[in-house]
């Protein structure tokens, strides 16, 4: 049986792959089977083919790829046999074998449940993309110097615990308990003014007051849902930006939004 040769443009490297069933399915979707019917001949010998292009090899990094190319052979071994029956021990008067697990089918389970969640987290991380692209988070103009500073300062997330898997995992649980057919069709409102021009109309808005206050629920008064979430961007721009205070004399009293005197007015910029 021919080999197929790995390409000559790809660098080998096992840092490219996040561990051997990472790698198992990159040389499954090559050679554009199914995981459920892996040509298991085949896969061994591009498997070790691409373990003999390694170079330098981490032992501590490709521990587990080492492990998986052990099972790979015995698997590819016990296909070059004939198959087993089980009435060969009966034949000989003694007790039947008990059943053993089939590393074959183990694989594939394996196999099966990387590759779902694998695809969980891909939708994971395009929506991410999406998010930011839809939403992009811009310098603010005219910032205080100690607004400045604490965006400056770098922000450490304690991620040590996290791993793809478990977003993965909560994702599936998420679109699992979701009854999409009884939600039907969903209508999305979509509000292209820039938050600028809705941080101008405010600044206006409280200029005309007369007393350079208004309430905010006197704001929201009028607008739309999809208004009120860029009036509401706007006014958490203007409080960032010390151009309004925001107060709340009791729990219990309205959120009342005060003009800040002797600031400059906003002018609305075409991408604001």
């Amino acid at each position: 049986m021919s080999t197929p040769v790995l390409q000559e443009d790809y660098r080998v490297t096992l840092d490219a792959f996040q561990g051997p069933l990472d790698l198992l399915l990159y040389l499954i979707r090559r050679l554009e089977v199914d995981v459920t019917a892996i040509p298991v001949a085949e896969v061994t010998d591009q498997y070790l083919a691409f373990l003999n292009e390694v170079d330098d090899i981490d032992v501590e990094l490709a521990g587990e790829f080492l492990v998986m190319a052990a099972t790979l052979i015995e698997l590819k071994s016990r296909t070059l046999m004939p198959p087993e029956t089980a009435d060969t021990d009966a034949a000989d008067g003694d007790a039947p074998r008990p059943a053993v697990i089939d590393p074959g089918q183990e694989l594939v389970q394996q196999l099966l449940a990387y590759q779902r969640f694998r695809l969980a987290a891909e939708a994971l991380d395009e929506r991410r993309n999406a998010f930011f692209q839809r939403y992009p988070v811009r310098p603010a103009r005219g910032g205080r110097d100690d607004a400045a500073a604490f965006e400056s300062e770098p922000v450490e997330l304690e991620l040590d615990d996290v791993h793809v898997m478990d977003l993965a995992d909560a994702y599936e649980r998420i679109m699992s308990s979701i009854d999409f057919d009884r939600l039907g069709d969903h209508v999305v409102e979509v509000d292209d003014t820039p938050i600028a021009l809705h941080q101008a109309d405010l600044l206006d808005r409280l200029e005309r007051s007369g007393i350079g206050r208004l309430t905010l629920q006197t704001v929201f008064a009028g607008h739309s849902r999809v208004q009120r979430v860029g009036l509401f961007l706007a006014t958490l721009e203007l409080a960032r930006l010390r151009r309004i205070d925001v107060q709340q004399p009791t729990i219990d009293a309205e959120i009342e939004i005060v003009l800040v005197s002797g600031e400059e007015p906003i002018s609305p910029t075409p991408g604001g």
